[in-house]
C-alpha cells in the first residue's frame, strides 16, 4: 500500500478535522484556560486568567500560536465581510480546534514514519491505522491542551532521533545525521515540547542517556553535548525573550513551575492518587484495547534486551517505564501527562501484532480491525456524550447573548468553557461570574491544611455561602432595574447555571421555591456518571423573570 505524502496528508487532515468540528464535550479546565483564555485576553482585552499566570508559572509560547490564530481569523472575517455575529463566534470558536487537527495530523504522519522507519513499511501501515483508530487520540488530539501538541511534538522528534542500527556491534560510529536522521532537528523539535512541558524533559534524558553511552568515540560524545547545550541554550534564551515581552521583565516560568508544583506541593491541591494510578488506570484509559498488546510487546523487548536488532523498541520501552515511574513519584497525576508516550507505545503495539504474535496476514488484519472497531463506542461516547452539557450551555449563552447581560455560574471553578465561547467583548456591558478556586499560595503548612477555596466554600454550605456573598434572592415578578445594589461579593444575574443536583437545595431552601423571580429556562443532558458528586446530573439554566414573565426552555 503506497500514497503520495501529499495525499496521505490531505486524507488524514480531512479525518482529524472531521474529529476536531464533531467534538462535543468537555474534558479538562487546561484546554481553555491555559491556552485560548490567555490567547483571547491578548488579542481581545477579555479572558480568565488563573493563578498560574499571575505566579508566572505558564509559558506564553503556547497561547500565542492561538493568539496568531484569532488575529488572522478576526482580519480575514473583516476582510471577508463576515458580519453577522453568530457566523463570526462560531468560526472563532472552532479555529483553534482546526488548527490543532493540523497538529494531530503531523503525530499521525510521523508515527506512521516513525513505525516503517523502525519495524518495516507494512507495520507502518499498521501503526498508522492504530493512531487512527485510537480513542484517546479521537477524545484528546484536536483538544486545545499543551499535552497534544507535546504529543505531536515528540513524535516528530522521535522520528529524527539517531536510533541504533540492527548491526550497531559492529558498527565503529553512531550515525547523527543521514536521510532520515537529523539530531538537530530532533533537538530543536524536542526542545520545543519542553518549553510547553518541561516535564517532556523525561524522555529525551533517558533517550540522550542511551544515544551518549552506545557512541564509541569520545569526539562523537563531545558532539553530543555540544549539540543539546547549543539548541538547549538557544530555545531557553528565544522562549525568555519571549515570556519577557508578555509578562513585562524576565523571568523563568518552567523552575517557577517546578518550584511550585513539587517544592510547595500545590499541584496536590487538585487533587492526588495512589502512586499505581498510571499503571492500573493511566496506561488503560490511554491505551484501551491495546494495552495487552503493548505490554507483552515491552515485556518480550525487556527479555530480550541485548539483541541488537530490538535496541529501538527497547529504548521505547525503558522510556516508557522510567516516565511512568518518575511521574508516579507525583502525587498529583493526571492520564494526559502521559499522553506523549502513546505514539511510543502504538508502535508497539504493532510490533506486537508484526514480530510478536505468530499469526497470518490475513488474521492480524482482522485483529486489526476488531481493535479500532472495539474502539469506536468509547470514542463516540466520550467525545459526543460524557460532559457535554458544559459545552453546550456556553454555547447556548453565546447565541443568545441579545437576551441577557449578566450571568452566574454556581458551579465548581472552571467547570465550562470561558470567554472564548462566551466571547463577550467588553465586561463594561456585561456582568460574568463564576467560583474561583485559588491555591493557598504562600501559606504556612498549618494554614493549607485548613484552606477551603471559594468553590469549596459554597459547596460546604450552599445557602451560608449565599447569604454570605450575594444580597437578598429577587422575588417572583419583581423588576431588577429597581433593586437597590447591596455591598456583596456577587449580584444576583438574569442568567444563573449550576448542576440539577443543586437545584433543590439553592432554589427551595434560599431562593423561596415558587416565590422566586427564577425559572428554569434551559436544561443540557452533561452525563450518565461522574466521580465528582457536585457535578452530578443535568446543567441547568434559570432566568430570572422580567415582571411576571414566565419562560420555559427545554435543550
Amino acid at each position: 500500500m503506497s500514497l503520495p505524502p501529499r495525499i496521505l496528508f490531505l486524507f488524514i487532515l480531512s479525518i482529524r478535522l472531521i474529529n476536531a468540528v464533531s467534538v462535543r464535550t468537555f474534558f479538562q479546565p487546561d484546554e481553555y484556560f491555559q491556552a485560548l483564555e490567555p490567547a483571547w485576553r491578548m488579542v481581545f482585552g477579555e479572558g480568565w486568567l488563573t493563578w498560574e499566570w499571575r505566579e508566572e508559572l505558564r509559558s506564553i509560547a503556547h497561547p500565542f500560536i492561538f493568539s496568531l490564530l484569532y488575529k488572522g481569523t478576526y482580519f480575514l472575517l473583516n476582510g471577508l465581510g463576515i458580519n453577522d455575529e453568530a457566523v463570526r463566534g462560531d468560526l472563532l470558536n472552532v479555529a483553534p480546534r482546526l488548527l490543532q487537527a493540523v497538529f494531530a495530523t503531523l503525530g499521525d504522519i510521523y508515527t506512521y514514519k516513525l513505525g516503517a522507519k523502525i519495524l518495516g513499511e507494512e507495520a507502518g501501515w499498521t501503526s498508522l491505522f492504530l493512531s487512527l483508530g485510537s480513542a484517546f487520540h479521537w477524545f484528546c488530539s484536536t483538544r486545545t491542551f499543551s499535552n497534544s501538541l507535546e504529543t505531536s511534538l515528540t513524535v516528530m522528534a522521535l522520528y529524527y532521533w539517531p536510533w541504533p542500527s540492527k548491526e550497531e556491534k559492529t558498527a565503529k560510529r553512531v550515525v547523527l545525521s543521514g536521510p532520515e536522521t537529523s539530531l538537530n532537528l530532533s533537538l530543536g523539535l524536542a526542545a520545543v515540547a519542553c518549553i510547553l512541558r518541561p516535564t517532556n524533559a523525561l524522555i529525551w534524558a533517558t533517550l540522550g542517556a542511551f544515544l551518549y553511552f552506545r557512541a564509541p568515540m569520545w569526539a562523537e560524545r563531545i558532539l553530543i553535548i555540544t549539540e543539546v547545550a547549543k539548541i538547549g541554550v538557544s530555545a531557553i534564551v528565544l522562549n525568555m525573550l519571549l515570556d519577557r515581552r508578555y509578562y513585562g521583565h524576565f523571568t523563568f516560568p518552567p523552575w517557577r513551575f517546578l518550584k511550585f508544583n513539587l517544592v510547595q506541593s500545590l499541584s496536590v491541591f487538585y487533587g492526588s492518587m495512589p502512586w499505581h494510578y498510571y499503571i492500573f488506570q493511566g496506561l488503560p484509559l490511554l491505551l484501551t484495547f491495546y494495552s495487552p498488546l503493548a505490554i507483552q510487546e515491552i515485556s518480550s523487548v525487556l527479555e530480550k534486551a541485548l539483541s541488537p536488532s530490538l535496541a529501538t523498541r527497547m529504548q521505547f520501552s525503558v522510556v516508557t517505564i522510567a516516565t511512568i515511574l518518575a511521574y508516579s513519584l507525583i502525587k498529583h497525576k493526571e492520564v494526559r501527562f502521559i499522553y506523549p508516550l502513546l505514539p511510543m507505545l502504538i508502535i508497539l503495539t504493532a510490533s506486537s501484532l508484526h514480530n510478536s504474535i505468530r499469526i497470518s496476514p490475513a488474521a492480524r488484519k482482522k485483529l486489526v480491525f476488531s481493535l479500532l472497531a472495539a474502539n469506536l463506542p468509547i470514542a463516540y461516547y466520550f467525545t459526543q456524550m460524557h460532559q457535554r452539557g458544559v459545552v453546550d450551555v456556553v454555547n447556548y449563552l453565546r447565541h443568545d447573548q441579545n437576551n441577557w447581560r449578566s450571568v452566574g455560574f454556581l458551579m465548581p471553578c472552571h467547570s465550562t468553557p470561558w470567554m472564548t465561547s462566551l466571547q463577550v467583548r467588553s465586561t463594561k456591558q456585561w456582568d460574568i461570574w463564576a467560583l474561583t478556586c485559588e491555591p493557598p499560595v504562600n501559606l504556612s503548612p498549618k494554614n493549607k491544611a485548613t484552606y477551603l477555596d471559594e468553590a469549596d466554600q459554597f459547596y460546604a454550605d450552599p445557602v451560608v455561602f449565599l447569604k454570605a456573598n450575594l444580597p437578598m434572592p429577587p422575588r417572583k415578578g419583581a423588576n431588577p432595574k429597581k433593586r437597590v445594589r447591596e455591598e456583596t461579593r456577587y449580584q444576583w444575574p438574569e442568567r444563573l447555571v449550576m448542576f440539577e443536583v443543586l437545584e433543590k437545595e439553592v432554589l427551595r431552601e434560599y431562593l423561596g421555591g415558587e416565590d422566586s423571580g427564577y425559572r428554569s429556562c434551559a436544561r443540557f443532558f452533561n452525563t450518565h456518571f461522574h466521580d465528582d458528586k457536585r457535578r452530578k446530573g443535568d446543567v441547568v439554566v434559570y432566568c430570572l423573570e422580567k415582571y411576571g414573565a414566565r419562560e420555559e426552555r427545554v435543550v
